[in-house]
């Protein structure tokens, strides 16, 4: 990964001073002559006479930009009119072998102009490029259909490029994690096959299923996931937050649109480039379980509690004998445990003290290879890349593997009028997923994992939990694969003065398919299955897309108008079934599949979805003198979707934008390098939350819903016949979200500072929603409606400061913040009770779809008079959880004493990112955060409630053993309990905390190797780096709602978050 800097090292001071003193006019800047005989030349050598220099030689400099004199790196430098070429390394530096004395030098870089120099008589040639705000003005953007100078844009986009996109993750989309200001970008821990959700700008649907649209190379898709395509292989990603950036996509693009550009064949000999990496990850941050002593404890307070505040019979767990007497309170009090030598009668499972995170945890390794080939001429550019990821999960037989194959070509064609191309990419992906950390964390730690037979093993006597050992053990050859073929060829036509054509065909095919073997097995002391079981399934999803442009680019004068209009066609074809059957006589992969299993158990599926848009598209952008911009934008979508009444919609944007910069009365503001108000207003659709085929009414069969004896038969075959499956509604239509943005990019001190600030205003209406139906009506009576209406606001900073880039000691400092304030405001009146509320007076209305509602909890009864004095609340005790009687009337009920108690949404949420630079080193480090959330603490449910739901006699985090008892009256967590008729399980304010966090998400040191090293290894560059990930995470640890587990990103189960400390090399030839 290269460092954020695009620019390294420093430029002596006679070279500065060489280029004041020898620039000429119409001369380049190292190459003004002396004299009149045009033989003294400036060298970073001293003087030179041209007569010595006359043939093939190599021509050396350093390459800076204007107005930093920083150098810059990855420059291209080609001899005109061939092949020969090369690129700056990190300090600025080339060398370059010339075929004559008459060679041209061309250097190229994005955000720079273009320059060509003649090497007459030289040896070395340093060179300024053009940069600053010509900078900005020269950047240029992908938007969709068309490029734009970034400082043109009127929309709200957010960029990455290579350096922020870390090949050290399989999913390029977690590497910028709290790296763009409004994304918000969620992951799964430690989930190994890394799959990640992305939320642009809040909520636009109430539909989880609401997206952002990904663009790949031109090609919107209908099936990518980024961890699809390799993450080495991408050049940069773009974000169209607005409506006005991203109404170009229509009905598709409510959630936004994300644009992605992979790397291209670049002017210049042959490169090779190797990006490696090694990574160890670990969970340092288990949750500490009961070991067996603990949970006997434990279990022996539950059950003296319970007979001393609600009479109960003494409850104890299979496996522990006690001692005990009663207390002058008249509890129960332990004398002595003694743990018992086995859990079951036939002296087969032998008591223990199992570590169960232990057991299902692992130190992972993980490793990943990039190797990247690129040329090119003038007249044809190709690149072709491997890649190899192998990412072993932190639970045992967990894991994800990549292998990929990319190549694009392009070729310019009949004098540079016509260029064709194409990009290719293959993907074949392995991934073994395990979910079974809830069932390592609730199993008792005196079970053990295998009997004293070597067999496995299960909790005797106890109640119906599986041994997550076994699940993992017996299930890890059952692992999914995947491939991804995806694709498109094009062609350009430059037809006549400014006017150009563009065709392209894009594909996206995926394969999914898997062969899972469910053994038979048994646990000693427990269960068995002596059936087995195979399951075979695939899914093949389908898309193409041809689209077709006519583009118009031209400049008159201070004028300057760019318009695209086009049609785009795509069509999505999904096919899947799936076949499980048992009696396996042999439990091999080798031999069993479908069709050799035997039994008379059959389940068989199948999947299929197929629908095609159809579009037409047209935007215009117009610029006077390079500050006055507008911009207008249509798309009129079509869908076989929806039905014939609602079939087609109308998507506009309109934007503008003034550099008020570059008025003339801002000339003597020379601390201003950049000023520029930018305002949008467009329409965006969504169809993405609507289940396929809800315009018709379809019926199916189901054997189990529809058999009935009709003729009254006590045996065999009954009569079946067809079910609805829920009733067509032919009118629905799309989701539409209008949003206005306001926003100002800005600039200071020769663009040592930087930022942008948005606000914006969404509004959706027509959202789909599925109402409910009387009996009456049957089966199937429930239709979808366009019904229900929400606003999204929230305002969105980015800001980055520099070091004066000519120091040896550099450093920038960028930070971004986003945040989001959604209000449903329209809901039909049968479909409100589905949402949180009391569906009478408290309504969801006004409140974001993602709020919380339940009871107050109000601490613990630490008194007998605390209990009598409260209101009426079944299974009220000392040490029960009290709660509050909001409707005053003395009595506890669900009805009138909920309210809302917190909301899932995030005050705020961003990024903090340090970047340092001495020389040849550099370091990297990266917060990221989000702040003003609530969870729903899944973790506190089972660390603080003994039986929180079934299975008894689980196991529970040793934080348990701080509840309340008459020895720890002031515990704020409610007494051990088997009983439930305080029925704590219910929804309340207690299993409400703070889900804020600050993490240290990333840090990296590296080092480059000075080019008089690389050189003799026959080098361009070597950089060895270390970095660590997940280093730290700050939560709330005070008040009523800190939280109390210890990752609040991720209060659930499923995978935890590890530490992981990576090594790395990139080395280019």
């Amino acid at each position: 990964m290269r460092i954020s800097f695009k620019r390294n090292g420093f430029i002596a001071l006679a070279s500065m001073l060489s280029f004041a003193v020898y620039a000429g006019d119409n001369l380049p800047l190292a190459t003004a002559a002396s004299g009149t005989n045009g033989s003294i030349q400036v060298s970073e050598h001293g003087v030179d006479t041209s007569n010595e220099i006359q043939q093939a030689r190599v021509i050396q400099g350093t390459v800076l930009e204007e107005g930093t004199n920083e150098p810059l790196i990855g420059v291209n430098v080609i001899v005109k009119g061939t092949t020969i070429g090369t690129t700056t390394d990190v300090e600025g530096k080339y060398s370059i072998r010339i075929p004559s004395d008459n060679a041209i030098l061309v250097f190229s870089y994005i955000g720079q102009k273009t320059e060509e120099y003649s090497v007459k008589g030289l040896r070395s040639l340093d060179i300024i490029m053009k940069s600053d705000a010509t900078m900005l003005s020269e950047v240029v953007v992908y938007t969709g259909y068309m490029t734009q100078r970034k400082a043109d844009l009127t929309g709200s986009v957010s960029m990455a490029d290579t350096k922020d996109i870390k090949k050290t993750s399989a999913n390029a989309m977690k590497s910028l994690q709290g790296k763009m200001a409004g994304v918000k970008i969620t992951t799964s821990g430690g989930n190994p096959a890394e799959s990640v959700g992305i939320q642009i700008r809040g909520l636009s649907s109430l539909s989880g299923a609401v997206t952002p649209l990904i663009v790949l190379d031109g090609m919107p898709t209908e099936n990518l996931n980024l961890r699809d395509i390799n993450s080495g292989d991408i050049e940069s990603i773009q974000v169209l937050k607005d409506a006005a950036s991203a109404s170009i996509y229509g009905a598709r693009a409510s959630g936004g649109v994300i644009l992605i550009q992979t790397k291209k064949g670049k002017i210049g000999k042959t490169t090779i480039d190797y990006n490696g990496s090694v990574s160890v990850s670990s969970i340092l941050n288990k949750p500490e379980m009961m070991n067996t002593e603990q949970f006997g404890i434990a279990a022996f307070r539950a059950a003296a509690y319970d007979e001393w505040a609600y009479g109960s019979a003494l409850l104890f767990p299979n496996g522990y004998e006690y001692d005990y007497h009663r207390g002058e309170n008249g509890m129960l009090v332990m004398d002595n445990m003694r743990v018992k030598d086995f859990l079951d009668s036939d002296h087969l499972v032998k008591t223990a003290d199992t570590d169960w995170m232990d057991e299902i945890f692992r130190t992972a390794i993980s490793t990943n290879h990039q190797l990247t080939i690129s040329n090119g001429s003038e007249k044809a550019k190709s690149l072709f890349s491997l890649g190899y990821t192998n990412n072993q999960g932190t639970q045992i037989h967990s894991f994800f593997k990549q292998y990929s194959v990319r190549v694009n070509t392009e070729y310019d064609l009949i004098k540079d009028r016509v260029k064709i191309g194409e990009n290719l990419a293959i993907s074949y992906l392995q991934y073994k997923d395990q979910y079974q950390t809830f069932n390592a964390m609730i199993m008792p730690s005196i079970v053990p994992v295998y009997d004293v037979n070597g067999n496995w093993a299960g909790p005797a006597g106890l109640d119906d939990i599986n041994n997550p050992v076994r699940l993992m053990t017996m299930g890890k050859d059952n692992i999914n694969n995947y491939v991804k073929i995806v694709g498109d060829i094009f062609m350009d036509v430059n037809i006549w003065n400014g006017i150009s054509a563009r065709t392209q065909f894009g594909l996206d095919y995926g394969n999914s398919y898997s062969r899972a073997i469910d053994g038979a097995f048994t646990e000693t002391g427990f269960r068995s299955n002596t059936k087995n079981y195979v399951t075979s399934s695939q899914s093949h999803p389908l898309s193409y897309v041809w689209t077709n442009t006519l583009s118009y680019n031209k400049s008159f004068d201070k004028h300057h108008v760019d318009a695209v209009l086009g049609s785009e066609f795509t069509r999505y074809v999904q096919e899947g079934f799936s076949a499980k059957r048992e009696g396996l006589y042999l439990e091999d992969r080798d031999f069993a599949h479908i069709g050799v299993a035997t039994g008379s158990e059959i389940t068989l599926g199948s999947s299929a979805d197929e629908y095609t848009y159809f579009s037409l598209f047209a935007k215009a952008n117009y610029s006077y003198a390079g500050k006055y911009l507008l911009s207008a934008t249509v798309r009129r979508d079509g869908s076989s979707l929806f039905g014939v009444n609602n079939r087609y919609g109308v998507f506009p944007a309109f934007s503008a934008g003034w550099r008020i910069k570059d008025e003339a009365f801002m000339e003597d503001a020379d601390w201003l390098s950049d000023l520029k108000f930018r305002l949008s207003w467009g329409a965006n659709g969504s169809v993405q939350g609507l289940p396929r085929g809800y315009t018709t009414t379809p019926f199916t069969t189901d054997y189990l819903s529809t058999a009935y004896p009709i003729e009254g038969q006590e045996t065999g075959d009954l009569q079946s016949g067809y079910k609805r499956t829920w009733i067509g509604n032919p009118d629905l239509k799309w989701e539409t979200t209008k949003q206005t943005n306001v926003g100002v990019d800005f600039g200071f001190f020769n663009q040592r500072l930087t930022g942008a600030f948005d606000y914006y205003y969404k509004k959706t209406e027509d959202i789909l929603v599925q109402t409910p139906y009387i009996a009456a009506m049957g089966e199937g009576g429930e239709p979808w409606i366009n019904g229900a209406s929400m606003n999204n606001q929230g305002v969105e900073f980015a800001l980055t400061f520099r070091s004066e880039p000519t120091n040896d000691f550099r450093w920038a400092i960028t930070a971004n913040i986003g945040t989001y304030k959604t209000k449903l405001t329209e809901l039909p009146s049968n479909v409100i009770n589905k949402y949180a509320g009391d569906g009478v007076n408290d309504l969801i209305l006004g409140h974001s779809p993602n709020a919380m509602y339940g009871l107050v909890a109000d601490g613990i009864f630490r008194t007998q008079e605390e209990v009598d004095a409260h209101a009426d609340q079944p299974g009220k005790a000392i040490g029960r959880i009290r709660y509050k009687d909001l409707d005053g009337d003395g009595v506890i009920n669900e009805t009138y004493d909920r309210t809302w108690i917190g909301c899932t949404d995030p005050d705020f949420f961003g990024g903090l990112n340090f970047d340092f630079a001495y020389k040849g080193f550099d370091l990297n480090l990266f917060f990221e955060g989000l702040f003003g959330n609530d969870v729903n603490s899944d973790w506190k449910k089972e660390s603080d409630i003994w039986l929180y739901t079934n299975p008894a006699w689980k196991n529970h985090a040793t934080r348990m053993l701080n509840a309340w008892s008459p020895d720890n009256p002031n515990s704020d967590i409610p007494a051990i309990t088997n009983n439930t008729s305080n029925n704590e399980q219910r929804f309340s304010s207690y299993f409400v905390e703070d889900g804020s966090y600050l993490k240290l998400r990333n840090i990296e040191l590296g080092y480059t190797f000075p080019t008089h090293i690389t050189e003799k290894m026959y080098m361009k560059n070597l950089r060895l780096y270390v970095s660590a990930d997940n280093v730290f995470t700050l939560k709330k640890f005070w008040g009523a709602d800190k939280y109390t587990s210890f990752d609040p990103e991720y209060p659930s189960y499923a995978y935890l978050t590890p530490f992981t400390f990576n090594f790395g090399i990139n080395v280019s030839f």
